[in-house]
């Protein structure tokens, strides 16, 4: 039994040495990039671009590591971006004045208008004729102090236009700031209604408002300023967004069916579709999932369009939606009417990147690694890493790719290295132990054999020809034996 347990231990020792080796395996990362940052600072943030997140295995990045040149991980935190809280939309109707072409040098109020005390405008004169009119003037009021100006709707009255225009903001009619552009659009086409009039605004605030027509002043029936309440720190989130570009869809093998890949766990949140042909108009719907087993998973849909008029054209806006992790997307086109047509559909996927803020009490270099689906995440709350200290952190950029190949000089691979003379150590170590145990069983077999050959000769047995003779100690007693047998029989006679 002592054996058994024996042996039972040294083959245990065995397999859990192959399973180390297995999972050692399974921890290294697939990509390490150069941290570049300046020293002297506690705590740095970067924001991580698309090579990290090609590189990762897991959605939330929770194999990201940042070591120092002495292979210590580093303490870090992960902030996603998140949507912030938000009201519902107010839409107020706005006033605006028809402007003829600005005066070159005007600095005060446009012609035909003039200001009162409050800074409210009021029409001084008849709006100029439809060939001199190219600019509209709104008069934001308090509305515009009392939130964020996200958008203008502008209501068309004509039933067939495409244009552009372009958005400029003041506060005094004299200096005047871009504020936002856009394609408006109102047309028939195969039966189907399309519209865009909605002008995406930066949020900035401001009391006046300057509309450029640049391919022809339409027909206005009314302007809707919608107003939203909402943190500064979140308009500024919505413009930093990072756009994959280029991503080619492939025909699936039913019609008006597309294919595609972001390539890494992205939190895609905007689509742009663009389509391959002109005059083209077909609703769609968007699917996504994250891998091959993974059941499709409607994500929005959408008409999508593309309409070309003289120079101008016009093409749906971008898809939006809420953060989308998953790798593999499908478009899904109504063919009744041509679908899109011969050519490529071409995607554009958009995200806000993840910021990762990490403290740098170790020594430089430092390096970020990514790419280990076995990795648990290591990251934890912006508290613990900054220990409660009001120190601002400085910002970090990733650099280049660092090659994978083993370095003798590299600090980072020795406890690597260290772990794998361990490994090995016990393996060899576990081999050892067992053809020991496998001599002594067979040691301990050989003398049984012996001793049962010697009693079979004593005995007057015959002893296989393939036994094992018996010792001369081992006969003399045998002999000995055999004559006390003999006097205790005489004994008996007499």
């Amino acid at each position: 039994m002592k054996r058994v347990l024996k042996l039972t231990g040294w083959c245990g020792s065995f397999v859990f040495a192959w399973l180390s080796a297995q999972a050692s395996a399974a921890d290294n990362f697939a990509e390490r990039f150069a941290l570049q940052l300046d020293n002297g600072a506690a705590y740095y943030s970067v924001s991580l671009p698309a090579t990290v997140y090609a590189a990762s295995q897991r959605s939330d990045l929770g194999d990201v590591r940042v070591v120092d040149s002495a292979g210590e991980a580093m303490p870090y935190s992960l902030e996603i971006p998140r949507d912030a809280a938000r009201s519902a939309p107010t839409l107020r109707p706005v006033n605006w004045f028809p402007l003829p072409p600005a005066l070159p040098g005007a600095s005060s109020a446009p012609y035909g208008v003039a200001m009162a005390a409050d800074g409210s405008l009021r029409a001084t004169a008849a709006p100029p004729a439809r060939e001199q009119h190219d600019t509209d003037l709104i008069d934001a009021g308090r509305a515009a102090r009392a939130g964020r100006v996200s958008a203008l709707l502008v209501h068309l009255r004509d039933d067939n236009y495409q244009g552009r225009v372009t958005v400029e903001a003041s506060d005094d009619l004299r200096h005047w700031q871009p504020a936002g552009e856009a394609q408006l659009l109102k047309v028939n086409a195969n039966g189907s209604a399309l519209s865009q009039d909605r002008i995406e605004l930066d949020g900035a605030p401001a009391r006046y408002l300057r509309l450029h027509w640049l391919d022809g002043t339409p027909y206005v029936e009314s302007i809707d300023m919608e107003v939203q309440a909402v943190a500064v720190h979140a308009q500024r989130a919505d413009a930093q967004r990072s756009w994959r570009e280029g991503i080619v869809a492939h025909a699936g093998p039913k019609p008006g069916e597309y294919f595609f890949a972001t390539g890494g766990p992205y939190p895609v949140d905007r689509l742009r579709l663009n389509l391959p042909q002109p005059d083209t108009v077909a609703p769609a719907v968007v699917y996504s999932r994250a891998g091959l087993g993974a059941p499709w998973r409607e994500v929005t849909s959408a008409t999508l369009f593309r309409l070309h008029n003289g120079t101008v054209e016009q093409s749906n806006p971008s898809l939006s939606f809420a953060p989308d992790t998953d790798r593999q997307w499908r478009v899904v086109v109504d063919a009744h009417n041509g679908g899109l047509g011969n050519g490529t559909l071409t995607v554009a996927a958009g995200w806000r990147p993840a910021t990762l803020l990490f403290a740098a009490r170790g020594a430089a270099p430092f390096t970020l690694s990514v790419g280990s689906a076995a990795t648990v995440s290591a990251a934890v709350s912006r508290d613990e890493v900054t220990a409660g200290a009001s120190s601002v952190a400085a910002t970090a950029h990733v650099g280049g790719a660092l090659s994978l190949a083993p370095d003798a000089d590299a600090q980072p691979a020795q406890p690597d290295a260290r772990r794998r003379y361990l490994l090995w150590t016990a393996l060899l170590l576990g081999v050892g132990s067992l053809a020991a145990l496998g001599w002594r069983l067979a040691r301990g077999a050989r003398t049984r054999a012996q001793v049962q050959a010697g009693g079979a000769k004593a005995n007057g047995l015959p002893v296989e020809s393939g036994g094992v003779n018996a010792p001369a100690e081992d006969a003399g007693a045998a002999r000995s034996n055999v004559g006390v047998n003999a006097g205790i029989k005489g004994d008996g006679k007499t």
